[in-house]
Protein backbone atom coordinates (compact mmCIF):
# COMPACT_ATOMS: atom_id res chain seq x y z
CA UNK A 1 0.00 0.00 0.00
CA UNK A 2 1.43 3.39 -0.96
CA UNK A 3 2.33 6.03 1.61
CA UNK A 4 -0.30 8.29 0.03
CA UNK A 5 -3.08 5.76 0.51
CA UNK A 6 -1.89 4.97 4.04
CA UNK A 7 -2.29 8.66 4.93
CA UNK A 8 -5.74 8.75 3.36
CA UNK A 9 -6.90 5.86 5.51
CA UNK A 10 -6.48 7.87 8.67
CA UNK A 11 -8.58 10.70 7.33
CA UNK A 12 -11.38 9.38 5.17
CA UNK A 13 -13.19 6.30 6.38
CA UNK A 14 -16.95 6.02 6.08
CA UNK A 15 -19.34 7.40 8.65
CA UNK A 16 -21.84 4.73 9.62
CA UNK A 17 -22.82 6.07 13.03
CA UNK A 18 -22.74 3.86 16.07
CA UNK A 19 -24.99 5.65 18.51
CA UNK A 20 -23.82 3.90 21.66
CA UNK A 21 -20.82 4.96 23.72
CA UNK A 22 -18.46 2.27 22.41
CA UNK A 23 -15.88 3.03 19.77
CA UNK A 24 -17.04 1.76 16.43
CA UNK A 25 -14.88 -1.00 14.96
CA UNK A 26 -13.97 -1.02 11.28
CA UNK A 27 -12.94 -4.68 11.33
CA UNK A 28 -13.47 -6.11 7.88
CA UNK A 29 -14.00 -2.76 6.20
CA UNK A 30 -12.26 -2.65 2.83
CA UNK A 31 -10.65 0.19 0.94
CA UNK A 32 -11.13 -0.29 -2.79
CA UNK A 33 -10.12 1.65 -5.87
CA UNK A 34 -12.53 1.89 -8.78
CA UNK A 35 -11.63 3.08 -12.27
CA UNK A 36 -14.67 4.04 -14.37
CA UNK A 37 -14.13 3.23 -18.04
CA UNK A 38 -17.34 4.52 -19.58
CA UNK A 39 -20.17 7.02 -19.22
CA UNK A 40 -22.25 4.19 -17.74
CA UNK A 41 -19.61 3.48 -15.08
CA UNK A 42 -19.38 7.16 -14.21
CA UNK A 43 -23.16 7.45 -13.86
CA UNK A 44 -23.29 4.37 -11.63
CA UNK A 45 -20.70 5.86 -9.26
CA UNK A 46 -22.51 9.19 -9.15
CA UNK A 47 -25.75 7.43 -8.20
CA UNK A 48 -24.10 5.20 -5.58
CA UNK A 49 -22.35 8.09 -3.83
CA UNK A 50 -25.72 9.16 -2.43
CA UNK A 51 -25.90 5.87 -0.50
CA UNK A 52 -24.64 6.06 3.11
CA UNK A 53 -22.93 2.67 2.72
CA UNK A 54 -20.87 3.75 -0.32
CA UNK A 55 -18.26 6.09 1.14
CA UNK A 56 -16.31 7.97 -1.51
CA UNK A 57 -13.07 9.33 -0.07
CA UNK A 58 -11.89 11.49 -2.93
CA UNK A 59 -13.93 12.76 -5.87
CA UNK A 60 -15.77 11.16 -8.77
CA UNK A 61 -14.17 13.40 -11.37
CA UNK A 62 -14.05 11.74 -14.77
CA UNK A 63 -13.60 8.57 -16.76
CA UNK A 64 -10.30 6.73 -16.14
CA UNK A 65 -9.63 8.58 -12.84
CA UNK A 66 -9.33 6.45 -9.71
CA UNK A 67 -12.12 6.66 -7.10
CA UNK A 68 -11.32 5.53 -3.53
CA UNK A 69 -14.25 3.93 -1.69
CA UNK A 70 -14.57 2.35 1.77
CA UNK A 71 -17.09 -0.46 2.15
CA UNK A 72 -18.31 -2.44 5.14
CA UNK A 73 -18.33 -6.24 4.79
CA UNK A 74 -22.09 -6.14 4.13
CA UNK A 75 -21.76 -3.32 1.60
CA UNK A 76 -18.94 -5.09 -0.22
CA UNK A 77 -21.14 -8.19 -0.59
CA UNK A 78 -23.85 -5.95 -2.01
CA UNK A 79 -21.72 -3.96 -4.47
CA UNK A 80 -19.20 -6.54 -5.68
CA UNK A 81 -21.79 -8.35 -7.88
CA UNK A 82 -22.81 -4.96 -9.30
CA UNK A 83 -19.18 -4.15 -10.16
CA UNK A 84 -18.86 -7.45 -11.98
CA UNK A 85 -22.22 -7.12 -13.73
CA UNK A 86 -21.22 -3.70 -15.05
CA UNK A 87 -17.64 -4.77 -15.88
CA UNK A 88 -16.49 -1.97 -13.59
CA UNK A 89 -12.78 -2.42 -12.74
CA UNK A 90 -11.90 -2.36 -9.05
CA UNK A 91 -8.98 -3.31 -6.81
CA UNK A 92 -8.94 -4.04 -3.07
CA UNK A 93 -6.05 -2.02 -1.66
CA UNK A 94 -6.70 -2.74 2.02
CA UNK A 95 -8.60 -5.69 3.47
CA UNK A 96 -9.06 -4.34 7.00
CA UNK A 97 -9.09 -0.60 7.67
CA UNK A 98 -9.28 -1.15 11.45
CA UNK A 99 -5.65 -2.30 11.47
CA UNK A 100 -4.58 1.13 10.28
CA UNK A 101 -6.72 2.89 12.87
CA UNK A 102 -5.14 0.72 15.57
CA UNK A 103 -1.70 1.81 14.39
CA UNK A 104 -2.77 5.44 14.49
CA UNK A 105 -4.07 5.08 18.06
CA UNK A 106 -0.83 3.43 19.17
CA UNK A 107 1.14 6.32 17.68
CA UNK A 108 -1.09 8.78 19.54
CA UNK A 109 -0.55 6.97 22.84
CA UNK A 110 3.21 7.24 22.39
CA UNK A 111 3.00 11.00 21.77
CA UNK A 112 0.53 11.76 24.57
CA UNK A 113 3.10 12.38 27.36
CA UNK A 114 4.22 15.53 25.52
CA UNK A 115 2.99 18.68 27.26
CA UNK A 116 2.89 20.55 23.97
CA UNK A 117 -0.06 20.02 21.64
CA UNK A 118 2.01 21.08 18.63
CA UNK A 119 2.68 18.16 16.31
CA UNK A 120 -0.07 15.87 17.57
CA UNK A 121 -3.85 15.51 17.44
CA UNK A 122 -5.10 17.58 20.41
CA UNK A 123 -8.58 17.34 21.87
CA UNK A 124 -10.99 20.28 21.96
CA UNK A 125 -10.24 21.22 25.58
CA UNK A 126 -6.50 21.14 24.88
CA UNK A 127 -6.88 23.52 21.95
CA UNK A 128 -9.08 25.82 24.04
CA UNK A 129 -6.49 25.88 26.85
CA UNK A 130 -3.72 26.42 24.30
CA UNK A 131 -5.46 29.58 23.08
CA UNK A 132 -6.19 30.82 26.62
CA UNK A 133 -2.58 30.35 27.69
CA UNK A 134 -1.26 32.13 24.62
CA UNK A 135 -3.45 35.13 25.42
CA UNK A 136 -2.23 35.19 29.04
CA UNK A 137 1.42 34.89 28.02
CA UNK A 138 1.25 37.35 25.10
CA UNK A 139 -1.18 40.12 26.05
CA UNK A 140 0.55 42.63 23.75
CA UNK A 141 -0.38 40.77 20.55
CA UNK A 142 -2.87 38.03 21.43
CA UNK A 143 -6.56 38.06 22.34
CA UNK A 144 -9.51 35.75 21.79
CA UNK A 145 -13.27 35.75 21.44
CA UNK A 146 -16.07 33.23 21.05
CA UNK A 147 -17.66 33.28 17.60
CA UNK A 148 -20.60 31.25 18.93
CA UNK A 149 -21.76 28.14 20.76
CA UNK A 150 -22.33 24.74 19.15
CA UNK A 151 -25.33 22.43 19.47
CA UNK A 152 -23.53 20.56 22.28
CA UNK A 153 -22.61 23.85 23.99
CA UNK A 154 -18.94 24.11 23.00
CA UNK A 155 -17.42 27.51 22.31
CA UNK A 156 -16.06 28.36 18.86
CA UNK A 157 -12.92 29.99 20.17
CA UNK A 158 -11.07 32.34 17.82
CA UNK A 159 -7.50 33.49 18.48
CA UNK A 160 -6.55 36.99 17.31
CA UNK A 161 -2.91 37.92 16.68
CA UNK A 162 -2.16 41.55 15.82
CA UNK A 163 0.12 44.50 16.54
CA UNK A 164 -0.48 48.22 16.86
CA UNK A 165 0.24 48.65 13.15
CA UNK A 166 -2.01 45.82 11.89
CA UNK A 167 -4.46 47.12 9.30
CA UNK A 168 -6.16 44.45 7.20
CA UNK A 169 -7.59 41.16 8.50
CA UNK A 170 -6.94 37.50 7.65
CA UNK A 171 -9.32 34.65 8.55
CA UNK A 172 -8.04 31.08 8.85
CA UNK A 173 -10.20 28.16 9.97
CA UNK A 174 -9.67 24.41 10.29
CA UNK A 175 -11.66 21.33 11.22
CA UNK A 176 -14.99 22.01 9.52
CA UNK A 177 -15.04 18.28 8.72
CA UNK A 178 -14.62 16.43 12.00
CA UNK A 179 -12.51 13.54 10.74
CA UNK A 180 -9.86 15.76 9.16
CA UNK A 181 -7.73 15.83 12.30
CA UNK A 182 -4.59 17.00 10.54
CA UNK A 183 -6.28 20.28 9.63
CA UNK A 184 -6.72 21.17 13.32
CA UNK A 185 -3.09 20.25 13.95
CA UNK A 186 -2.11 22.51 11.04
CA UNK A 187 -3.90 25.51 12.56
CA UNK A 188 -2.19 24.85 15.89
CA UNK A 189 1.20 24.53 14.17
CA UNK A 190 0.65 27.79 12.27
CA UNK A 191 -0.23 29.68 15.45
CA UNK A 192 2.81 28.32 17.27
CA UNK A 193 5.18 29.04 14.38
CA UNK A 194 3.92 32.57 13.71
CA UNK A 195 4.11 33.54 17.37
CA UNK A 196 7.58 32.05 17.95
CA UNK A 197 8.97 33.58 14.78
CA UNK A 198 7.58 36.98 15.75
CA UNK A 199 9.17 36.76 19.20
CA UNK A 200 12.46 35.77 17.56
CA UNK A 201 12.28 38.86 15.30
CA UNK A 202 11.92 36.84 12.12
CA UNK A 203 11.44 39.44 9.35
CA UNK A 204 8.61 37.56 7.61
CA UNK A 205 6.63 37.18 10.85
CA UNK A 206 7.32 40.81 11.72
CA UNK A 207 6.04 41.93 8.31
CA UNK A 208 2.95 39.74 8.53
CA UNK A 209 1.86 40.92 11.97
CA UNK A 210 2.96 44.43 11.16
CA UNK A 211 0.24 44.66 8.53
CA UNK A 212 -2.25 41.84 9.14
CA UNK A 213 -4.60 40.99 12.00
CA UNK A 214 -5.02 37.20 12.09
CA UNK A 215 -8.29 35.60 13.23
CA UNK A 216 -7.75 31.85 13.61
CA UNK A 217 -10.51 29.34 14.44
CA UNK A 218 -8.76 25.95 14.87
CA UNK A 219 -11.95 23.88 15.21
CA UNK A 220 -15.08 24.92 13.32
CA UNK A 221 -16.83 21.65 14.22
CA UNK A 222 -15.83 20.76 17.79
CA UNK A 223 -18.87 18.54 18.46
CA UNK A 224 -18.08 16.34 15.49
CA UNK A 225 -14.36 16.45 16.22
CA UNK A 226 -14.81 15.20 19.78
CA UNK A 227 -17.19 12.48 18.57
CA UNK A 228 -14.57 11.34 16.06
CA UNK A 229 -12.14 10.89 18.97
CA UNK A 230 -14.49 9.24 21.45
CA UNK A 231 -16.87 7.17 19.35
CA UNK A 232 -16.45 7.09 15.61
CA UNK A 233 -13.02 7.88 14.19
CA UNK A 234 -14.15 9.12 10.83
CA UNK A 235 -17.22 11.14 11.70
CA UNK A 236 -17.57 14.03 9.23
CA UNK A 237 -20.63 16.18 9.98
CA UNK A 238 -21.70 18.14 13.04
CA UNK A 239 -23.77 16.42 15.76
CA UNK A 240 -27.18 18.08 15.65
CA UNK A 241 -29.95 15.47 15.19
CA UNK A 242 -31.96 15.73 12.01
CA UNK A 243 -34.84 13.50 13.12
CA UNK A 244 -35.71 13.81 16.78
CA UNK A 245 -37.95 10.74 16.54
CA UNK A 246 -35.57 8.64 14.43
CA UNK A 247 -32.00 8.87 15.70
CA UNK A 248 -30.45 6.26 13.47
CA UNK A 249 -27.12 5.63 11.84
CA UNK A 250 -25.47 8.46 10.03
CA UNK A 251 -28.67 10.54 9.98
CA UNK A 252 -27.22 12.81 12.63
CA UNK A 253 -25.60 15.99 11.51
CA UNK A 254 -25.04 18.32 8.58
CA UNK A 255 -22.01 18.78 6.37
CA UNK A 256 -21.18 22.31 7.52
CA UNK A 257 -19.09 22.99 4.42
CA UNK A 258 -22.26 22.66 2.36
CA UNK A 259 -24.60 24.55 4.68
CA UNK A 260 -23.55 28.13 3.92
CA UNK A 261 -26.33 30.11 2.30
CA UNK A 262 -24.56 31.36 -0.81
CA UNK A 263 -25.54 29.08 -3.72
CA UNK A 264 -26.85 26.54 -1.22
CA UNK A 265 -27.63 23.13 -2.83
CA UNK A 266 -26.51 24.32 -6.25
CA UNK A 267 -23.88 21.61 -6.70
CA UNK A 268 -22.13 18.80 -4.88
CA UNK A 269 -24.62 18.57 -2.02
CA UNK A 270 -27.41 16.25 -0.95
CA UNK A 271 -30.88 16.59 0.56
CA UNK A 272 -30.61 13.06 2.00
CA UNK A 273 -30.19 13.46 5.78
CA UNK A 274 -28.13 10.26 5.93
CA UNK A 275 -25.68 11.39 3.26
CA UNK A 276 -22.14 12.52 4.12
CA UNK A 277 -22.75 15.62 1.98
CA UNK A 278 -26.16 16.51 3.47
CA UNK A 279 -26.43 20.29 3.19
CA UNK A 280 -28.91 20.76 6.04
CA UNK A 281 -32.64 21.47 6.09
CA UNK A 282 -32.17 25.05 4.90
CA UNK A 283 -29.41 27.54 4.09
CA UNK A 284 -27.39 28.61 7.15
CA UNK A 285 -29.43 26.31 9.40
CA UNK A 286 -26.47 25.33 11.60
CA UNK A 287 -25.10 27.41 14.46
CA UNK A 288 -21.50 26.80 13.37
CA UNK A 289 -22.01 28.25 9.90
CA UNK A 290 -24.03 31.15 11.31
CA UNK A 291 -21.23 31.89 13.77
CA UNK A 292 -18.50 31.95 11.12
CA UNK A 293 -20.59 34.23 8.92
CA UNK A 294 -21.31 36.60 11.81
CA UNK A 295 -17.62 36.83 12.66
CA UNK A 296 -16.87 37.71 9.03
CA UNK A 297 -19.74 40.18 8.75
CA UNK A 298 -18.71 41.93 11.96
CA UNK A 299 -15.56 43.11 10.15
CA UNK A 300 -16.99 43.30 6.67
CA UNK A 301 -14.79 45.32 4.35
CA UNK A 302 -11.62 44.76 6.35
CA UNK A 303 -10.79 41.22 5.18
CA UNK A 304 -7.96 40.66 2.72
CA UNK A 305 -7.76 36.88 3.03
CA UNK A 306 -10.10 33.99 3.88
CA UNK A 307 -8.47 30.55 4.15
CA UNK A 308 -10.17 27.30 5.15
CA UNK A 309 -7.91 24.28 5.57
CA UNK A 310 -8.96 20.72 4.73
CA UNK A 311 -7.00 17.50 4.35
CA UNK A 312 -6.83 15.52 1.12
CA UNK A 313 -5.64 15.81 -2.42
CA UNK A 314 -2.82 18.43 -2.53
CA UNK A 315 -5.17 21.05 -3.94
CA UNK A 316 -4.87 24.83 -3.57
CA UNK A 317 -8.31 26.09 -4.48
CA UNK A 318 -9.81 29.49 -5.15
CA UNK A 319 -13.45 30.41 -5.98
CA UNK A 320 -15.74 29.24 -7.37
CA UNK A 321 -16.73 25.73 -6.35
CA UNK A 322 -20.34 25.82 -7.54
CA UNK A 323 -19.68 26.98 -11.12
CA UNK A 324 -16.85 26.82 -13.66
CA UNK A 325 -16.92 30.59 -14.31
CA UNK A 326 -13.87 32.49 -13.03
CA UNK A 327 -13.67 35.56 -10.82
CA UNK A 328 -12.57 38.82 -12.44
CA UNK A 329 -9.37 38.73 -10.36
CA UNK A 330 -8.79 35.00 -10.87
CA UNK A 331 -5.36 35.55 -12.42
CA UNK A 332 -4.24 37.54 -9.38
CA UNK A 333 -5.49 34.82 -7.04
CA UNK A 334 -3.76 32.18 -9.12
CA UNK A 335 -0.46 34.07 -9.05
CA UNK A 336 -0.54 34.47 -5.27
CA UNK A 337 -1.49 30.80 -4.85
CA UNK A 338 1.41 29.81 -7.09
CA UNK A 339 3.82 31.55 -4.73
CA UNK A 340 2.49 29.45 -1.85
CA UNK A 341 2.52 26.22 -3.85
CA UNK A 342 6.09 26.86 -5.04
CA UNK A 343 7.22 27.50 -1.46
CA UNK A 344 5.69 24.22 -0.27
CA UNK A 345 7.34 22.33 -3.10
CA UNK A 346 10.72 23.90 -2.34
CA UNK A 347 10.57 22.91 1.35
CA UNK A 348 8.70 19.59 1.30
CA UNK A 349 8.77 18.46 -2.32
CA UNK A 350 4.97 18.31 -2.44
CA UNK A 351 3.16 19.43 -5.57
CA UNK A 352 -0.14 21.30 -5.32
CA UNK A 353 -2.62 21.75 -8.16
CA UNK A 354 -4.07 25.27 -8.28
CA UNK A 355 -7.43 26.42 -9.57
CA UNK A 356 -11.12 26.65 -8.84
CA UNK A 357 -12.76 23.49 -7.44
CA UNK A 358 -15.30 23.36 -10.24
CA UNK A 359 -12.52 23.31 -12.83
CA UNK A 360 -9.99 21.21 -10.94
CA UNK A 361 -12.47 18.53 -9.94
CA UNK A 362 -14.97 18.54 -12.78
CA UNK A 363 -12.84 17.56 -15.75
CA UNK A 364 -15.45 15.27 -17.28
CA UNK A 365 -17.60 16.43 -20.18
CA UNK A 366 -20.51 14.42 -18.81
CA UNK A 367 -23.39 16.64 -17.76
CA UNK A 368 -23.04 16.15 -14.03
CA UNK A 369 -22.48 18.57 -11.18
CA UNK A 370 -19.12 18.44 -9.50
CA UNK A 371 -19.02 16.47 -6.22
CA UNK A 372 -17.55 19.42 -4.35
CA UNK A 373 -18.53 22.82 -3.16
CA UNK A 374 -16.70 25.61 -1.38
CA UNK A 375 -18.60 28.30 0.46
Amino acid sequence: MSKHLFSIVFLFLTSFCSCDQQKFSFNGYKLIQIKPKSVHHFSLLKSWQENPDFDVWNRIKSINEIVDVALSPKAFQQYEPLFKLANLPYTIVNENIQNLIDREEESMRRSFPSRSIVGRYPRYTEVSSFISNLVIDNPDIASSYSAGTTYENRQLKVLVLKTDTSQKSVWIDCGIHAREWISISTCVWFIDRLLKDYRNSDPVAKDLLGYYEFHILPIVNPDGYEYSHSNFRIWRKNRKPNREDELIWNCFGTDLNRNFGYKWMVAGSSSNVCSEIYAGPSPDSEVETKSVQKAINDKLGNWDVFVTIHSYGNLWMVPWGWDTSLLPDYNDLYSVSQIGADALKAVYGTKYSIGSPANLLCKTKINEHCHFRIN
